[in-house]
């Protein structure tokens, strides 16, 4: 009997070969209005968009040629596709085209921006929105563990935002995604939300790729909007933080480290099981569904702006340049750096329709 991963695997295949078959080149400026640009990366740049046509607002993704290929293009934007419909993952509108120089797809607009930009140094966020947060998380992770799938690069830049009190937010950024059961030879995401064994991986043994992957990165998130710090800055046992982490585990009867003092009593359990040192103890994402009616923040000192010149999560400023792909076209970056007002109808389908998938047809030319 076919598995769960050879049948997302088959999935994923005829997706890309479907895809391939029909991508075509277009005019972007014929087609939509760019607005502005929202975020730049290593792999190309998301740009704000109205299509002429249905008068719809979007963000396109458009990744370099030079840097993506034309297979791992579609490859995330088939995942993309296949998990959009959750509604605690980012839409994909079924639009994947190329220009001269992009290979580029259209997702829905997050107006708020990503969840790293609305944490505050030293106290995360309002203990109701981590709550919701957590909770429309592991709903996410729960669907794409369902359909197969891992993530692999789960962290608060990664996760976008519809409103300031965080009612809802979406998972976006599928570039790493890999089928369950693969077996990697090289760290994959970004160091600070990386598992242990992740870290520890050796090109001879390779790591079996599993959802427990995300959920330790989970766990980690959850810890930077309680606090607005991050417990370590890497899972290895020259980083202090972790270490002393990895002696708590190992003898509960001992004083719990400085960093995990911030942490309520009440909830120090399902720190424990998401973030298990042993994998195959860590626990689901939805471990968090039991912790719901506790306290999740201690006091904190009222901190309702931030410096301008001040980081969110100081010593996590710099992930997005820690980011580690296992493979040359890391997807990276995402919809941030955004102002704008919500769209009443940013959820609608829009464009051609075919059977079995949906795809923009267009003509020719380059994004100035």
């Amino acid at each position: 009997m076919a598995s769960v991963a050879d049948d997302v695997e088959g999935l994923l295949h005829r997706m890309v070969s479907f895809y391939s078959q029909r991508l075509q080149q277009v005019d972007l400026q014929e087609h939509f209005h760019i607005m502005k640009e929202l975020g730049e990366g290593g792999y190309g740049r998301v740009l704000l968009a109205n299509d002429k046509i249905t008068g719809q607002t979007m963000a396109l993704k458009a990744m370099d040629k030079k840097r993506t290929s034309q297979r791992s293009f579609l490859q995330e934007f088939s995942v993309s596709y296949l998990l959009s419909p959750h509604p605690n993952i980012i839409g994909c509108y079924g639009m994947a085209f190329t220009t001269i120089d992009y290979f580029v797809f259209a997702q829905e607009l997050a107006p708020v921006g990503d969840l790293f930009s609305m944490i505050l140094p030293h106290v995360g966020i309002p203990e109701d929105a981590v709550k919701r947060c957590a909770v429309q998380i592991s709903n996410a992770l729960e669907f794409i563990s369902e359909k197969g799938l891992v993530h692999m690069d789960l962290k608060p830049e990664n996760i976008l935002v519809f409103d300031k009190d965080c009612h809802s937010i979406k998972i976006t950024d599928f570039g790493l995604v890999k089928v369950k059961g693969t077996v990697i030879t090289s760290r994959c995401g970004s160091k600070s939300y990386m598992a242990p064994e992740m870290l520890d991986i050796t090109i001879s043994d390779g790591l079996i790729v599993d959802g427990n992957l995300d959920v330790w990165s989970f766990g980690v998130i959850i810890y930077c909007l309680i606090t607005g710090e991050i417990p370590w800055r890497v899972a290895t046992l020259d980083d202090d933080g972790y270490k002393h982490y990895v002696d708590w585990q190992n003898n509960f009867h001992m004083d719990n480290p400085k960093a995990w003092k911030k942490i309520p009593t009440g909830i120090q359990r399902m720190f424990i099981n998401l973030l298990a040192i042993d994998y195959m103890k860590r626990s689901k994402a939805t471990e968090i569904l039991n912790y719901v009616s506790e306290i999740w923040k201690k006091e904190t000192p009222d901190a309702t702006t931030r410096q301008e010149d001040e980081d969110p999560i100081e010593c996590c400023s710099v992930q997005s340049e820690e980011s580690m792909a296992c493979h040359p076209n890391t997807s990276q970056g995402s919809q941030s750096e955004m102002t704008l007002e919500p769209q009443e109808d940013n959820m609608e389908e829009a464009l051609i329709i075919f059977d079995e998938f949906s795809f923009h047809d267009g003509a020719e030319v380059d994004i100035e």
